[in-house]
């Protein structure tokens, strides 16, 4: 009986490796090519432009560069170091566990530190007014670098373009979240280090576009109700705000939701569901049963409070849209629907 043999490569460490005479430590230096260096003496014509050669060579390497302190004076930066991503230490906050307070005012969870005190850096100091000049280059790094195979999983090296932006953006408004997203663009793309970005890019990309969105996002709501009211005459939508402008009911029912309830609309049911999203309000649907005895919805709406008034504007909509009121009523027995009902509902349907 043969039995098979796995292999695993061993892990190669990136860079010059060199051992200090003095220190008996290990250091390494990119290998990348002479014109790619930073060297003392070298003129930029703003820190901006002496940062991306430094980040172009931090990529060529397999590391990634930030920029770290400054000396201005009179609101002038004199001096403007660039460093090593690893640079530096994490400060640790103790925190005693058996102290109440101590643990209340911990708000961030521990994360692994990535840094580990590497002291490479390029220092640049103000030359001739408005350029900046190298006086200090220090090449020696205390860990090694990324492999290439792995250089797109560097900061750096991740961006996302414009077309990508758009892509997601459409397979979000298709509810495809921003996980299934990325790993629709890693199959289009043909692989991960095609794509240019990770998952948690393309999650972050959505949580900047919720933030940008902020307290509009009712405004947008309403605005493509409209819209599709425009393309469609029997698609019908209803909306009241508060003196401030802020979105207090919404009711909204489409073509389908009115064929249905001219078709099975003598029994209605509608009840409101608990206030599990994020804007407080509460989910009212609208529900018959078919010939089949099948749900079908007869229309929706989203409410800011379950007041007599909040429902009673909620079936006066609902009058205007379908034209006629129903002679059964099945709700959960709110007093305030109830009053609503028979306020509104001149007819005075049955009501459960």
């Amino acid at each position: 009986m043969m039995k098979s043999i796995i292999y695993v490569a061993a892990y190669t460490e990136v860079g010059i490796e060199r051992t200090s005479s003095v220190s008996g430590k290990k250091y390494y230096t990119p290998d990348v090519d002479e014109s790619t260096k930073p060297k003392v003496g070298m003129v930029f014509d703003s820190i901006e432009f002496a940062f991306a050669f430094y980040q172009k060579y931090a990529l060529a390497g397999g590391f990634t560069a930030r920029k770290n302190a400054q000396y201005t004076k009179d609101g002038v930066v004199k001096l403007k170091y660039l460093v090593c991503t690893k640079e530096g230490c994490k400060t640790v906050k103790k925190v005693d566990t058996l102290d109440e307070g101590s643990q209340n005012t911990r708000i961030h969870r521990n994360k692994p530190s990535k840094r580990t005190g590497c002291q490479a850096q390029i220092r640049l100091e103000l030359f001739d007014h408005n350029k900046f000049r190298i006086y200090k280059f220090v090449e020696e790094y205390n860990h090694s670098f990324v492999d290439e195979d792995d250089l797109h999983f560097l900061t750096a090296a991740r961006s996302l373009t414009y077309q990508k932006e758009k892509l997601l953006c459409a397979m979000s408004n298709l509810n495809i979240g921003p996980v299934k997203a990325f790993n629709i663009m890693r199959t289009m793309y043909g692989g991960f280090e095609n794509v240019g970005v990770t998952a948690s890019d393309c999650k972050n990309f959505k949580n900047d576009i919720n933030t940008y969105i902020g307290e509009y996002d009712a405004y947008m709501v309403v605005r493509c109700l409209l819209r599709k009211k425009e393309f469609l005459p029997n698609f019908w939508f209803d909306y009241q705000t508060t003196d401030d402008g802020a979105l207090k009911g919404l009711f909204w029912a489409d073509e389908d939701s009115k064929r249905n309830y001219f078709t099975f609309g003598d029994v209605i049911s509608f009840d409101a569901t608990y206030r599990s999203n994020r804007y407080n309000m509460v989910f009212v649907p609208f529900t018959g049963i078919d010939n089949h005895n099948r749900n079908v919805t007869l229309g929706a709406a989203l409410l800011g409070s379950e007041t007599v008034e909040s429902y009673k504007w909620l079936l006066q909509s609902f009058k205007k849209a379908f034209l006629y009121e129903p002679q059964v009523v099945v709700t959960d027995q709110d007093p305030a629907m109830k009053r609503a009902i028979e306020d509104v509902f001149t007819s005075k349907p049955i009501h459960f």
